[in-house]
């Protein structure tokens, strides 16, 4: 069975933004969500993550209807999300910034200081900068902080919202092979992008134009030059 079943899924803001897309993400899996501004990105993993309530349709999580639940019941959940312009605390240090990520544990110390560490080991220049105030990191740096703050709450399901947004193509990669470990260690991630350079590390790709669906595909269906020439416009980078 899949973790994550989106059925129909319909959401507006006064205007139809999604108009009935439905795909699946089985657990363990990378799945990547291409589209262009506003193709309604943002909006899918928003409305999963319980930021939006949709219109109508259905979003199903581990085999339970999640629909309409609240952002802090679904983090408890296991659903985290990672937000598009990574939305640090700047006035906050890197290690209390992780602290708020992991407040839904606040009660599980062991757990707590656990979950640091392994950020820690993902980002080794989080740990060098755990006293520094995280407006002063580089954007680079703050989004590593910004996926680290959602491991804190031990997710099953990572929403990663534009991963390379302002990255070198350097910088972005390493972004890419660190969330490929974070998969690798069990956790199913969907990240939203435009960058083709991410389709290495996936295992699913889903491609959205004007609110609709209109590619879902795995393995070597998402490693085609076709692919990319139709629907993302060419380039590996």
């Amino acid at each position: 069975m899949a973790l994550l079943e989106i059925e129909e899924l319909r959401v507006g803001y006064g205007f139809p933004v999604l108009m009935g897309i439905s795909f699946e993400v089985e657990e363990g899996e990378t799945a990547v969500l291409f589209g262009l501004n506003g193709a309604g990105k943002t909006t899918t993993v928003s409305t999963i993550a319980g930021m939006l309530k949709p219109d109508g349709g259905a979003i199903r999580f581990d085999g339970s209807d999640i629909a309409g639940r609240p952002p802090t019941q679904l983090v408890r959940d296991g659903v985290a999300l990672v937000p598009e312009g990574r939305r640090v605390f700047p006035a906050l240090s890197v290690s209390n910034n992780l602290r708020l990520g992991s407040w839904t544990r606040r009660r599980e110390q062991a757990e707590v200081d656990q979950r640091r560490q392994l950020v820690f080991d993902y980002f080794p220049r989080l740990a060098e900068r755990a006293d520094q105030a995280a407006g002063t990191l580089s954007g680079g740096e703050q989004q590593m902080l910004a996926i680290g703050r959602a491991l804190m709450s031990k997710p099953r399901l990572l929403l990663i919202d534009e991963a390379s947004l302002g990255l070198s193509p350097a910088l972005a990669k390493t972004v890419f092979q660190v969330v490929k470990r974070i998969n690798d260690d069990g956790v199913t991630v969907i990240i939203v992008e435009q960058n083709v350079g991410v389709l290495p590390y996936a295992d699913r790709a889903l491609i959205m134009e004007k609110g609709t669906l209109v590619f879902s595909g795995v393995g070597d269906e998402i490693r085609n030059a076709n692919l990319r020439e139709t629907y993302l416009g060419g380039g590996s980078e």
